[in-house]
């Protein structure tokens, strides 16, 4: 988004997907990341993540999707755009990072040189949601280009059959991602709803929405810690619906904050390159003789965060980094005298 048309609620609720998704890859999956056991308070906050951690990203994507759509109606330039914003860094920052997952040390996946370097098709790791969004906005893309959505009534029906599919049993060779998009499909449709609703969302929930936010997180937190196989299976009918609810209270809130509004504008790189930066916080610190768990949280969250925003200032300074590792548009060169100090790019979203 451009400066101008920025939202700070959804710049808000980008940073908070952000801190979501960092802090469950630092506390990691069971036997993963920081390799936390169950009955600590951190694998229960690991855990009730689970239904609003990857939808909330899905849903904001639809929602932006919403307010730009195909521009001009071009489909072709719509396709090109997503390429270099989503497969571009898939081929120059997932590929390579599964690689050198695959050969460094003391790493907590077993993932094997050949599986790395098939996994611009194979998905592994959480690149996985690269592909998985670029099917979706292809699929959705074609639908708006042919005039199919035009209609209030053919969302809603889109919603309905992206439900269908989410509970169908996923298919047994996730070639490309597939199963990653019929998981994270209605998520991006209920963004775009969301979009079309948001005065009304706002106007009817702005007070019932954030209690229904908590009372949902403070079920998850009691459910996982109850019993953390309850609450593991998100692709279900209760996993759609908490997901969903979820997203819609977060936005008919109309939460603001700037510390999450900074970490949006960023939420790209932070989405790329937190597991590296996570990882090397988790290693220096094992390396100091460091056990405490919230130490080792903190600093794995606050170094997912800020090492990918300290990253991307770099990276966007040259053409050459900020196409191939940030998918970003390559500034058009000016002649000096015509750039004003106060020029700045816009960043796109994903």
């Amino acid at each position: 988004m451009s400066s101008k048309k920025k939202s700070l609620e959804i710049e808000t609720l980008r940073g908070l997907a952000c801190l979501l998704l960092v802090l469950y890859h630092v506390i990691g999956p069971l036997g993963g990341g920081l390799k936390i056991d169950i009955g600590s308070p951190f694998r229960v906050i690991a855990d009730s993540m689970v239904y609003v951690r990857m939808p909330l990203f899905t849903f904001i994507s639809g929602y932006i999707y919403s307010i730009y759509k195909i521009r001009g109606n071009d489909f072709s330039a719509f396709f090109s755009g997503k390429v270099r914003r989503l497969i571009v860094p898939l081929f120059c920052v997932g590929v390579p990072f599964s690689v050198l997952q695959a050969v460094g040390p003391g790493v907590n996946k077993d993932v094997g040189v050949i599986d790395a370097l098939l996994s611009f098709f194979v998905p592994i790791n959480h690149f996985w949601f690269l592909q998985a969004v670029f099917i979706i906005f292809m699929f959705v893309g074609l639908l708006e280009w042919r005039g199919l959505l035009r209609s209030a009534t053919r969302l809603y029906l889109l919603f309905a059959f992206s439900a269908a599919v989410f509970l169908l049993p996923p298919f047994t060779f996730d070639a490309f991602g597939i199963n990653g998009a019929t998981y994270l499909l209605p998520f991006f449709v209920a963004g775009m709803i969301g979009q079309e609703n948001v005065s009304a969302l706002k106007q009817r929930f702005k007070v019932l929405g954030p209690l229904v936010f908590v009372l949902i997180s403070l079920t998850l937190l009691y459910i996982a810690a109850l019993d953390r196989e309850l609450i593991i299976d998100r692709r279900s009918l209760i996993g759609l619906t908490v997901g969903c609810v979820s997203c819609f209270a977060l936005l008919s809130s109309d939460m603001r904050s700037k510390a999450l509004t900074w970490l949006g504008g960023y939420s790209y790189a932070i989405f790329l390159f937190h597991v590296l930066f996570a990882a090397t916080s988790r290693s220096v610190l094992g390396r100091l003789g460091i056990k405490d768990e919230s130490v080792l949280v903190f600093c794995g969250v606050a170094c997912g965060l800020l090492g990918p925003v300290l990253l991307s200032t770099i990276f966007s300074r040259f053409n050459f980094t900020s196409v191939l590792f940030l998918g970003e548009r390559a500034a058009a060169k000016k002649p000096a005298g015509n750039v004003s100090p106060a020029q700045v790019s816009a960043k796109g979203s994903v």
